[in-house]
Formats: structure tokens, sequence, C-alpha cells
């Protein structure tokens, strides 16, 4: 992980809070890994307290969860939790695409048409996509103009994010798809197609959810075929 510079206007709690986020987003730490508020006071340079306080806010919003005899470990994600993220992101993000037909400038516009334009070149890469995707629905987001929405919406990504070797860009099909449902999102964005927006923003979820369902029933599937088998009693 890489040490955060200490910035003497952040209070240290949200320093913790920041620092491990980003690390739990950016997959430096992974699903299962322990942390305690002495190893992070320890890679930050600061009290317990302040690590303390960032833990338990990580805690609150879910990236991190209590495991037996380990103490906070990082979340993992499991069909229940992706239902019930996708449920709430498909509600918020119609309504993000909603807000941006109706209070993006034209200048934006035309900056969201030249992101989608330049999509397709990166069709063979799921790095790429993976992360031209996350800039794009930020832009939507700053294009809707609600603050609120945007902080919730941050929040689901960056939990679906954290598992990112569950992103649906490693689908070739996928990424054929995402450039079709983001040029029909694009679009009625700047017809100012209110309705249109948010129907394609609910498409554009659902069709995400089947993806990420299938990897993760495919991953699965393939742990079970690795488990070793138990050897069988012998007859009498």
């Amino acid at each position: 992980m890489k040490k955060k510079p200490h910035d003497s206007n952040v209070l240290l709690g949200d320093l913790a809070y920041e620092a491990v986020r980003d690390a739990i987003v950016a997959n430096e730490l992974k699903p299962g890994d322990r942390l305690s508020e002495y190893k992070v006071a320890d890679w930050l340079k600061i009290s317990r307290t302040p690590a303390r306080e960032g833990l338990r806010r990580l805690e609150a919003e879910g990236f991190l969860v209590p495991a037996p005899r380990r103490g906070l470990v990082v979340a993992s994600v499991d069909d229940e939790a992706i239902y019930e993220l996708y449920a709430a992101r498909e509600v918020l993000e119609a309504g993000a695409a909603m807000l941006a037909a109706r209070n993006a400038t034209d200048a934006e516009i035309a900056a969201l048409e030249q992101m989608v334009a330049a999509e397709s070149a990166m069709a063979d890469s799921p790095d790429m996509m993976f992360e031209h995707n996350r800039l794009l629905h930020q832009f939507i987001y700053k294009m809707a103009r609600n603050r609120y929405v945007t902080r919730f919406l941050q929040s689901i990504y960056d939990t679906l994010t954290a598992q990112r070797s569950m992103t649906t860009m490693r689908m070739s099909a996928r990424r054929a798809a995402v450039l079709i449902e983001h040029r029909r999102l694009c679009d009625a964005i700047a017809r100012r197609d209110e309705a249109a927006a948010g129907h394609a923003a609910v498409d554009h979820v659902r069709a995400a959810l089947r993806a990420r369902m299938q990897i993760q029933h495919a991953n699965l599937t393939a742990e079970r075929t690795r488990e070793p088998r138990k050897p069988r009693a012998a007859g009498h």
C-alpha cells in the first residue's frame, strides 16, 4: 500500500478512512485481508485513535466486516449483497441520467459524446474499458448536479470496484454491449429526453448485473472444481 502524504488540513481520522478506502478500491487490499488500528496507525504514522475512527467509518459503510477471531477484514460481496447494490444503483443511476439530461450544459454534452466516441478504440482492453467506464459514469454524475446522488452512487461504485477481479469488463461480449448501451444513454441525454435517459440507465445497470452474476457463479464453480476431494472410505 502506498502511504499518503500528511495534510495538516485533513483530520487524521479522515486520512485513515481515505487511505484505507483507496487501498481497497485500488485492490491493494483484497477481500479477507485483516486490518487493525495498530496496522493502520503504523502504516500512516498516526495514533491509534484516528486509525480506529477511520476503520469504524469503513465498517459502517460496508467496506470492512468483523470476522471471528480475526477482527476487521475487507468485506467480500455475496450474491445477496450484489443484488441489493445493483437494485440501489439502478434507482440512482436512472435519477442521475435524468438529472444530467435536464441540467447538463451543451459543452458537457459535447464532452460526453467525445468520451463515448473514443470508447470503441478501447474495446480490446479490459483495463482501459474499466477505467474509461468509471470516468464516464463519474462525468454523468457531475452533469446531474446533485451532490447527494453523486455521494451515494460513488459509495456503491467503490464497493463494487473493490471486487476488481469481478469486473464485467473481463468479458468481450460485455465490452461490446457497453459500447451500445453507453451510446444509447448519451444520445438520450443529448436530446434532453429525461425519460429515455432514465430507461437507458436502468437497462445498462440490469445488463451489468446479469454479466456480474455470470462471473460470480463461474468463479464459484471453478473454486469448487479445485477443491480436493475427500478420500472415500474403504468398503467392508
